[in-house]
């Protein structure tokens, strides 16, 4: 998985990355994070800003709280990249999910963070995936934003619009 990441193009070509650290069940990122900062990469994380269903990007290494459903993201406090400055600054984002569709569509944890996110963003989403995550056909919203390519154990899907 982690050599799959980094060797797709957009990743690869890659100076600033977007990377949410897993949790739970996730496909394990903590391994591609140290692998993608011993190569010299910046990496951003997200953190929930729950009063206004944001999410804020913070440079890492940097403090970590442990949210009550063990979800790691960076402290209140820990200086954001400015939202002006997200755009011209990250090359691609990494998400996790719960479960993908062909369509490039992701269902995450109910909260739309991430949709409200990437709309509009022209940099690549690239969802990082176990195979029996793949089903065919999410409900989707008008909101949802599809992936441009999901990784899996075994492929790259590109997908279908």
């Amino acid at each position: 998985m982690r050599e799959a990441t980094r060797e797709l193009a957009a990743v690869a070509n890659a100076r600033r990355l977007l990377c949410c650290l897993s949790f739970g069940s996730e496909i394990d990122t903590w391994q591609l994070v140290a692998d993608l900062l011993a190569s010299g990469c910046e990496l951003y994380v997200p953190r929930v800003e729950s009063a206004d269903h944001t999410l804020t990007l913070h440079r890492y290494p940097c403090a970590l709280d442990t949210l009550s459903f063990g979800l790691r993201q960076p402290t209140a406090g820990v200086p954001a990249l400015p939202a002006t400055a997200i755009n011209s600054t990250i090359d691609a984002a990494l998400l996790l999910g719960l479960a993908y569709d062909s369509r490039g569509y992701r269902l995450g944890y109910g909260g739309g963070y991430f949709d409200r996110f990437l709309a509009g963003r022209p940099f690549p989403a690239i969802g990082l995936a176990y195979e029996q995550q793949i089903v065919p056909r999410l409900p989707t919203e008008g909101h949802d934003v599809p992936l441009n390519a999901i990784v899996t154990g075994q492929e790259t899907l590109w997908p279908r619009r």
